[in-house]
Protein backbone atom coordinates (compact mmCIF):
# COMPACT_ATOMS: atom_id res chain seq x y z
CA UNK A 1 0.00 0.00 0.00
CA UNK A 2 1.21 3.55 -0.55
CA UNK A 3 0.93 6.57 1.06
CA UNK A 4 1.16 10.30 -0.23
CA UNK A 5 3.19 12.37 2.26
CA UNK A 6 3.89 16.67 1.61
CA UNK A 7 7.54 17.75 2.52
CA UNK A 8 10.78 16.42 1.91
CA UNK A 9 11.05 12.85 3.45
CA UNK A 10 14.11 10.50 2.02
CA UNK A 11 13.86 11.01 -1.41
CA UNK A 12 14.06 14.99 -2.78
CA UNK A 13 11.11 16.02 -5.49
CA UNK A 14 10.12 18.54 -7.22
CA UNK A 15 6.69 18.66 -6.15
CA UNK A 16 7.69 18.48 -2.80
CA UNK A 17 5.56 14.92 -2.62
CA UNK A 18 6.98 11.50 -1.76
CA UNK A 19 5.45 7.98 -1.56
CA UNK A 20 6.19 6.03 1.03
CA UNK A 21 4.58 2.11 1.65
CA UNK A 22 3.11 1.42 5.03
CA UNK A 23 1.64 -1.47 6.63
CA UNK A 24 -2.13 -2.26 6.94
CA UNK A 25 -1.83 0.12 10.20
CA UNK A 26 -0.49 3.23 8.41
CA UNK A 27 2.70 3.04 10.04
CA UNK A 28 5.61 3.14 6.93
CA UNK A 29 7.49 -0.02 6.67
CA UNK A 30 10.89 -0.55 8.29
CA UNK A 31 10.57 2.73 10.59
CA UNK A 32 9.01 3.93 13.96
CA UNK A 33 5.10 4.81 13.26
CA UNK A 34 3.96 7.62 11.66
CA UNK A 35 3.15 9.36 14.82
CA UNK A 36 6.29 9.66 15.96
CA UNK A 37 7.50 11.36 12.64
CA UNK A 38 4.88 13.78 12.37
CA UNK A 39 4.07 16.48 15.16
CA UNK A 40 0.78 16.16 17.23
CA UNK A 41 -2.30 17.93 15.36
CA UNK A 42 -4.41 17.66 18.59
CA UNK A 43 -4.92 21.50 18.85
CA UNK A 44 -3.39 24.48 21.05
CA UNK A 45 -2.00 23.24 24.22
CA UNK A 46 -2.27 25.43 27.40
CA UNK A 47 0.12 26.33 29.28
CA UNK A 48 -2.05 26.39 32.43
CA UNK A 49 -4.25 23.36 33.72
CA UNK A 50 -7.54 25.24 33.77
CA UNK A 51 -9.14 23.61 36.69
CA UNK A 52 -6.12 24.47 38.83
CA UNK A 53 -6.34 27.84 37.45
CA UNK A 54 -10.27 27.85 38.67
CA UNK A 55 -9.52 26.35 42.38
CA UNK A 56 -6.47 29.27 42.84
CA UNK A 57 -9.55 32.10 42.07
CA UNK A 58 -11.57 29.80 44.15
CA UNK A 59 -9.19 30.25 46.86
CA UNK A 60 -8.45 33.86 46.45
CA UNK A 61 -12.33 34.50 46.93
CA UNK A 62 -12.93 32.32 49.91
CA UNK A 63 -9.82 34.23 51.64
CA UNK A 64 -10.39 37.38 50.36
CA UNK A 65 -14.17 37.79 51.08
CA UNK A 66 -13.82 36.34 54.58
CA UNK A 67 -11.60 38.97 55.30
CA UNK A 68 -13.71 41.22 53.69
CA UNK A 69 -16.91 40.68 55.81
CA UNK A 70 -14.54 40.25 58.84
CA UNK A 71 -13.17 43.96 58.72
CA UNK A 72 -17.08 45.50 57.35
CA UNK A 73 -19.04 43.62 60.21
CA UNK A 74 -15.97 44.10 63.31
CA UNK A 75 -15.90 47.78 62.95
CA UNK A 76 -19.75 48.53 61.86
CA UNK A 77 -21.36 49.59 65.60
CA UNK A 78 -24.45 51.07 64.05
CA UNK A 79 -27.65 48.93 62.97
CA UNK A 80 -27.18 45.99 61.28
CA UNK A 81 -28.89 46.85 57.43
CA UNK A 82 -30.18 44.14 55.89
CA UNK A 83 -31.90 40.99 57.28
CA UNK A 84 -30.17 39.91 60.72
CA UNK A 85 -29.53 36.69 59.60
CA UNK A 86 -27.72 37.01 56.49
CA UNK A 87 -25.04 39.39 58.32
CA UNK A 88 -25.27 37.08 61.60
CA UNK A 89 -23.88 33.79 59.23
CA UNK A 90 -21.76 35.66 57.42
CA UNK A 91 -19.89 36.89 60.55
CA UNK A 92 -20.64 33.32 61.55
CA UNK A 93 -18.57 31.61 58.37
CA UNK A 94 -16.24 34.27 57.66
CA UNK A 95 -13.80 32.80 60.29
CA UNK A 96 -14.25 29.42 58.12
CA UNK A 97 -13.65 30.79 54.87
CA UNK A 98 -10.81 32.00 55.01
CA UNK A 99 -9.43 28.54 56.70
CA UNK A 100 -10.96 26.82 53.46
CA UNK A 101 -9.20 29.43 51.34
CA UNK A 102 -6.01 28.64 53.20
CA UNK A 103 -6.37 25.07 53.21
CA UNK A 104 -6.84 25.52 49.20
CA UNK A 105 -3.95 27.58 49.18
CA UNK A 106 -1.76 24.84 50.53
CA UNK A 107 -2.99 22.11 48.70
CA UNK A 108 -2.10 23.90 45.86
CA UNK A 109 0.76 24.90 46.74
CA UNK A 110 1.65 20.85 47.74
CA UNK A 111 0.13 20.09 44.06
CA UNK A 112 2.88 22.73 42.11
CA UNK A 113 6.02 20.91 44.28
CA UNK A 114 4.95 17.37 43.05
CA UNK A 115 4.46 18.57 39.60
CA UNK A 116 8.16 20.52 39.86
CA UNK A 117 9.16 17.18 41.02
CA UNK A 118 7.99 14.76 38.28
CA UNK A 119 9.25 17.82 35.43
CA UNK A 120 12.68 17.49 37.24
CA UNK A 121 13.19 13.54 37.75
Amino acid sequence: MLQVFGGNMKQPSASGISFREVDQEGNPEGGAPAAAQEPSREGPHLPINPFIAVLWLLAAMLVGGGIWVLSNGAFNPGPISGPAAISFLMMTFAPHTILIGLAFVFCLLFWHAVQWQRRRG
